[in-house]
């Protein structure tokens, strides 16, 4: 059944909302009109359409079955009528099949609940030890979290995670696994994450060609040729690059030797030329064209040096302090070089010998050869690194393992006798399921066989004529299965029925809808029923009818043998909530929960009572009466008098003329008197009756009161107002109540005033 509703958002319930909870078999609600109920009613009818309100149920959901306009109107505003498949008395043994049928599924279905409870007591009792688990797994992370989190990478945030990872490492751990300490792991951990994680470029050779060094150009002398005449002088003398670099200024002297300014034999300038030769000329473009090799190669290599420093000052594997030394040396034997080379371009008949860089260079690669092999180790480690890592974490997750192996052993244990009641209960339910299932299908086809809609018709009709509505009935419309209202002659009624024709005809038929269903396949299903102001005319004879109806699905549900689980009912109407409420010896229809719905400033609240809290004026008269032992007979002869005015003339709508009609002798008199008193308004003291304090004569009174009850067919009315059949008060608390009941008729004057002119 529903145990808690929470309406919020709609309507006019406000963001806080309202709330009913703690609900039970039968629920009255009590509201103006205007004030929520069927806003609350419609909610249960079709929860989806309140995305902002909520339902609790109590073990399973039922089908919802709710009597409002919108009933009303989905079902009587055409000519045709769906029709109520419900089961006929024709087989007494198919009855009774479907019965004991009906009561296994009932059986299954709490058995089904119950199970399904104790399975989630069972699951919530292993989630439990699970939790347990989960924290001594943390616990120990925790202490190796400090120096080992890096090994541990991807479980550090998440317990369940971790806790899995601790089961599924035990699996690898039997008795011949080796187990490192913790010193051991962040020995290793040590060398593997304190260093930095990157692979180092690797530097390469310098290449130097010591060929331009050792030209042999440098160390030949280059002088003319010999077989000149003139070169024996020259050569005796040493004068050839004194010589050549005079003949340039010949050209610019007119035949005037540049040096002592004679003027030079024809036959000089003939034998300088044949002295310097051709082949003079190829030895001098020779050694420029070495030197200048030599000079731009080893200034290339010098170059390479700065930048492989360049590229490697931050390279640790790389000695660069050895390297900077021997460039510097470099740089100085080839400045010693340059002037050589600048010397003997200057002087070509010179011989000389350049310094060698070559074996600088050497040095220098060796040092980067052994840079080169250091490097080449730590890449290869570096590849190797994430290998190393994993292997790495395998042991502390070894060792991890290891602390928790016995806990994880108890863990196993309890949790394996956990899983194996779990799936025990949920074999269970299962079979349940399959046997009220099995059950929901022979009793479907039980119920076809005594299922029709022309039971409900005959049930309608019949209600109908019991009470006293006989021109107007159902009958089959022309759409199969459907049914219609037609007057005595077959003409249809179609808006010619009063309020109160149309107010008991459409609960009558939703009375029979709770028995049977409109569909064949629900005909017997579990319901929850709400009522939602059945009474909206002023017809004293429906609403005496309607709320005999209703205490009747109020008994079913008390009785539990009925589909009807819970009932929901809501009025506006006063009187049909005391007829309904009335809940005292034979009359009782166990607990309820008791609520008042208002709207003020257009916002409506709910409010829960311990108790009935409907209380009018019109009861009060009647507890006059019911401790009058202390009263004067005036005092009753009025209460008597209000009564009959208010129930039978005011709101009744029965002619008070008649009721002495079905008296005799004294009787009738008794009856007369009061009816007079209605009748003339007065408040005098009838002349036909001679008035004292006689307690007989207040008995007789009290006895034609009532009589005229039960001759005109309210004598559960009142013995519902009477409070009969319930345990005697005792004297004291008749008089205190009688008191009591006094002053709270006077200051009811007023409200018993507003009630009938309403």
């Amino acid at each position: 059944m529903i145990e808690k509703i929470r309406l919020k958002e709609i309507a006019s319930y406000n963001n806080f909302g309202v709330k009913l909870e703690n609900l039970k078999n039968v629920n009255f609600i009590f509201g103006n009109n205007g004030s929520g109920k069927t806003t609350l009613s419609e909610f249960i009818r079709n929860p989806v359409n309140f995305p902002s309100c909520s339902m609790e149920w109590k073990g399973n959901q039922m089908t919802t079955c709710v009597y409002n306009r919108n009933f009303v109107n989905e079902n009587f505003l055409s000519n045709s009528i769906k029709g109520i498949f419900t089961l006929g008395k024709e087989s007494v043994e198919l009855q009774t099949k479907i019965d004991e049928l009906k009561g296994n599924i009932i059986k299954h279905d709490e058995e089904i609940r119950k199970k399904r409870i104790l399975l989630g007591e069972k699951s919530h009792d292993r989630a439990v030890i699970v939790d347990e688990f989960k924290e001594k797994c943390w616990r120990l992370k925790k202490s190796i979290d400090p120096d080992f989190k890096e090994l541990i990478e991807g479980y550090r945030n998440s317990k369940e995670k971790f806790m899995q990872k601790c089961i599924e490492e035990s699996k690898l751990i039997n008795s011949t696994t080796s187990i490192r300490t913790l010193e051991e792991i962040k020995i290793l951990k040590e060398g593997l994450y304190n260093g930095k994680v990157e692979l180092v470029a690797m530097p390469t050779l310098i290449n130097y060609d010591n060929t331009f060094e050792s030209d042999p150009i440098f160390k030949n002398k280059i002088i003319g040729k010999e077989d000149v005449d003139i070169a024996r002088l020259i050569t005796k003398l040493g004068i050839s690059d004194w010589v050549k670099q005079g003949i340039l200024k010949i050209h610019d002297t007119d035949g005037i030797c540049p040096f002592c300014q004679q003027l030079l034999p024809d036959y000089f300038t003939e034998q300088i030329n044949l002295y310097f030769d051709d082949t003079y000329e190829q030895n001098i473009e020779t050694l420029g064209n070495s030197s200048e090799n030599y000079l731009l190669h080893t200034e290339e290599i010098i170059s390479k040096i700065k930048s492989f420093c360049n590229v490697h000052s931050n390279n640790t594997f790389v000695d660069l302090e050895e390297i900077n030394s021997t460039l510097r040396l470099i740089e100085s034997k080839h400045e010693e070089n340059k002037l050589l080379l600048k010397q003997k371009i200057k002087e070509p008949s010179r011989s000389i010998e350049l310094v060698e860089i070559s074996e600088l260079v050497q040095l220098l690669n060796i040092s980067i050869t052994a840079s080169v092999i250091k490097i080449e180790h730590h890449n290869k480690r570096m590849e190797n690194i994430k290998l190393e890592r994993e292997k790495l974490s395998a042991e502390i997750w070894l060792y991890i393992a290891d602390q928790i192996s016995e806990d994880l052993k108890i863990f196993d244990n309890i949790i394996a006798d956990k899983d194996k009641m779990i799936r025990g209960i949920e074999n269970s339910i299962s079979k349940k399921i399959e046997y009220k299932i099995s059950h929901e299908k022979e009793l479907a086809i039980n119920q076809q066989q005594i299922t029709s809609v022309e039971h409900s018709v005959n049930e309608i009709n019949k209600y109908l004529n019991s009470f006293g509505f006989k021109n107007f009935k159902l009958a089959a419309a022309a759409e199969e299965g459907n049914y219609k209202i037609i007057r005595e002659n077959g003409e249809d009624v179609k808006d010619t029925l009063s309020e109160g024709e149309k107010t008991f005809i459409t609960f009558l038929y939703f009375y029979q809808l709770l028995k049977g269903s409109n569909d064949i396949s629900k005909i017997t299903t579990n319901k929850v029923v709400v009522i939602d102001d059945p009474i909206s005319s002023l017809d004293s004879s429906v609403l005496f009818m309607v709320s005999s109806l209703v205490r009747e699905i109020m008994f079913d549900v008390n009785s539990g043998k009925s589909d009807i689980k819970q009932l929901f009912i809501l009025t506006h109407n006063i009187y049909f909530h005391k007829e309904i409420t009335f809940n005292k010896g034979s009359k009782r229809f166990g607990e309820g929960t008791y609520w008042i719905i208002r709207k003020d400033n257009n916002i409506s609240s709910v409010k829960y009572f311990e108790e009935n809290p409907i209380s009018t004026s019109y009861e009060l008269l009647w507890k006059e009466l019911k401790y009058s032992d202390n009263i004067s007979f005036v005092s009753i002869q009025n209460s008597m008098r209000r009564i009959l005015e208010n129930y039978f003339k005011f709101y009744g709508g029965i002619s008070l003329d008649v009721l002495e009609d079905k008296f005799d002798h004294e009787e009738r008199m008794i009856c007369r008197s009061l009816i007079s008193w209605v009748n003339d308004g007065s408040h005098f003291i009838s002349e036909d009756l001679y008035v004292e304090n006689n307690t007989d004569l207040i008995q007789k009174y009290l006895v034609v009161f009532k009589e005229i009850f039960i001759k005109n067919g309210h004598s559960a009315h009142y013995s519902m107002m009477m409070k009969e059949n319930v345990e005697p008060v005792s004297p004291e608390d008749k008089i205190k109540d009688s008191k009591q009941s006094m002053k709270e008729i006077l200051s009811g004057v007023q409200e018993v005033a507003s009630v009938i002119s309403e």
